[in-house]
């Protein structure tokens, strides 16, 4: 099996369990609290794999960038805008990230 067809079967997997992970605990909405800070949780796995996803991407378009300044060397200036451009959007989602995580750290 190919690794895009394992990642495929993952998302599927984790997006069939979703519901099983939204019931409520047996003491219902007036429990207490179990100590253990999910919100918390979330949000270092969302930075985490935002940021990594973000470095990757980063990565990429930087290398590309490079190749494609030897490449070509009268188009550095255009190639140059366009990859600052392009990291700039790449790393504002990564910011995004950080605000949805501290909107979920304080649910």
């Amino acid at each position: 099996m190919t690794m895009k067809k394992v990642w495929i079967l993952v998302a599927i997997l984790a997006v069939v369990a979703l519901p099983a992970l939204a019931q409520e605990t047996a003491g219902g909405a007036g429990a207490a609290p179990s100590g253990v800070r999910w919100g918390a949780i979330g949000a270092a796995f969302l930075l985490g794999v935002a940021a990594a996803a973000g470095a990757v991407g980063q990565g990429r378009a930087t290398s590309a960038a490079a190749d494609g300044i030897s490449r070509n060397p009268g188009a550095a200036g255009a190639i140059r805008t366009m990859t600052i451009i392009g990291l700039a959007l790449i790393e504002s989602l990564v910011l995004y990230a950080l605000l949805i995580a501290f909107l979920i750290r304080n649910l």
